[in-house]
């Protein structure tokens, strides 16, 4: 695999005494030749240590031994393995994560030679540093910071898990297609859980108790059937709860 060095400025020298422990997946919400310029830019405040285009080619930004800037955010995290903090902080993410962008945006398909390269890239990685290859240790960047949807709903993050590890491929994850309404807002008719996807075996963000108005901006009609109905709210910060629930 031939991978290209683009550096950026912004990263943070070593790893505060942790080591990579897991491989964080995003998009980029653009190209590679942008994401090269956003991250040469001191003033983006911004990095990962890979980016992958669409034709397969992989650009380094970070070097893995140094801490990329990419997921220190952290905001009703869904990752299980994610380190706490005193006062209920956590540990910066970006101290024991390697990070790799990728080429498009939430609706985009990712192309076979991305799943082939990011899984090769993925592969090497968890060589080097021991981490296994399982959905615990290869995450989707909203699993930290929950405001976003990055990498997207297009991605099968299973798949690029088997690949990785040269096991057979899963059958597709469902995409949950958006499907847009003119944004309202719904009121809780009892306790709804707030997911980071239509699907009740993830763990909840949020729970909000009944008669609380919550905002939407979009609807799936292929979330998880509750009561015979599969209607879930989306909001574009990457939130889902059940309409089932609201009146």
């Amino acid at each position: 695999m031939n991978i290209i060095s683009v550096p950026s400025p912004n990263f943070t020298r070593g790893r505060k005494n942790y080591k990579p422990e897991a491989i964080v997946i995003h998009i980029m919400e653009g190209n590679l030749p942008g994401t090269d310029s956003w991250f040469a830019s001191r003033q983006s405040q911004v990095s990962a240590h890979y980016g992958v285009g669409k034709s397969g080619e992989v650009h380094q930004f970070v070097q893995e031994e140094n801490s990329a800037w990419h997921a220190g955010r952290v905001n009703l995290p869904s990752w299980r393995l994610i380190k706490p903090a005193a006062g209920g902080l956590y540990i910066n993410p970006n101290f024991y994560t390697v990070g790799i962008e990728h080429e498009g945006n939430a609706q985009s398909e990712w192309t076979d030679e991305m799943y082939q390269t990011s899984s090769q890239l993925v592969k090497s990685i968890s060589q080097r540093w021991n981490i296994p290859l399982d959905r615990d240790h290869v995450i989707g960047h909203h699993e930290i910071y929950s405001i976003k949807t990055c990498p997207g709903f297009k991605v099968d993050i299973n798949k690029l898990i088997a690949l990785a590890a040269g096991l057979p491929v899963p059958e597709p994850v469902p995409t949950f297609p958006s499907k847009f309404l003119k944004a309202g807002k719904a009121t809780t008719a009892i306790r709804v859980n707030i997911r980071s996807r239509p699907d009740r075996t993830l763990a909840p963000l949020a729970t909000v108790d009944a008669g609380v108005q919550l905002a939407y901006d979009g609807y799936t009609p292929q979330g998880e059937s509750i009561d015979g109905n599969p209607n879930w709210y989306f909001t574009n910060e990457g939130h889902w709860f059940w309409s089932g629930g609201c009146s």
